[in-house]
């Protein structure tokens, strides 16, 4: 019942409140209790055009800063063309067992979003245009997607899956995840990752053109060829694979980066 009230009040905020007070410069404050206080959750956000922040806290609820940027519509009457400000739109934020998602519609022109939750956390963020996406503070796991704009995370324990297309990623790691591996790939940017002066990792590095830097010392393990063949009624299709595989501190989890015009950072953080 707490659920679907919930769900109901933010789309009635949504359609009372009108474009004009809404949206532009005056963004909306919405708290949303969770089902279990003090446990982890499991944040979702899938939005076309946005720049989406996520910030970790102290804190047992989840806060939503949001701002809807208007359009530049017209209405033509006689006497001539009458701007609209704002736009239409609506979006729902969802909580139910600490699972928050937060939707909207694409009549939206462009959302700005700051989610402030606990830190304890899995996150998944996905943008594709005009966009950016900044995540601090989280102990978890992150997928993060944003086709044509940066990644930054930062003060992440965890993994992280980041994938870009056309802009730079950047993350920094406070802690790592012993088991489970994190990977980092784009087309047209560079890849950063910072790991703490005493971390131990496997790295496999796949660029094509750009360069490779590293602030500690690495061992470059020799390697074989990965031969996978899959054989069905149309045909036989081999693959050959070779990356650069090099351990830091002895090894320690797997780190992927795949880049094909950027560049490979591996720096320390303090």
């Amino acid at each position: 019942m707490i659920h679907s009230t919930g769900r109901m009040a933010i789309a009635l905020l949504a359609l009372a409140c009108g474009a004009s007070t809404f949206a532009q410069d005056r963004p909306q404050v919405i708290n949303i209790p969770l089902s279990r206080p003090g446990e982890p959750v499991q944040l979702n956000i899938d939005i076309v055009t946005a720049r989406i922040e996520v910030i970790g806290e102290d804190r047992e609820d989840a806060s939503f800063e949001v701002t809807v940027a208007g359009g530049n519509r017209k209405i033509i009457t006689p006497s001539g063309a009458l701007p609209i400000e704002g736009g239409s739109y609506s979006f729902d934020i969802d909580e139910e067992d600490n699972e928050i998602s937060f939707d909207t519609d694409h009549r939206a022109e462009r959302v700005s979003l700051v989610a402030r939750i606990p830190k304890r956390a899995n996150v998944a963020l996905s943008t594709v245009n005009d966009g950016e996406i900044i995540v601090s503070n989280i102990t978890g796991n992150l997928e993060l997607s944003n086709t044509n704009g940066p990644i930054t995370a930062s003060k992440i324990s965890g993994t992280v899956i980041a994938e870009s297309v056309n802009a730079e990623i950047d993350v920094s790691f406070s802690g790592m995840d012993d088991v489970n591996a994190s990977s980092f790939e784009t087309i047209n940017g560079s890849i950063t990752v910072g790991l703490p002066s005493n971390a131990g990792a496997e790295l496999h590095l796949d660029s094509a053109r750009g360069e490779i830097t590293s602030d500690f010392e690495v061992v470059v393990v020799p390697t074989d060829e990965t031969v996978t063949r899959e054989e069905g009624q149309n045909g036989v299709e081999v693959r050959i694979e070779q990356n650069i595989v090099a351990r830091i501190n002895n090894g320690g989890p797997v780190l992927r980066f795949k880049t094909l015009h950027g560049d490979i950072h591996i720096r320390k953080v303090q």
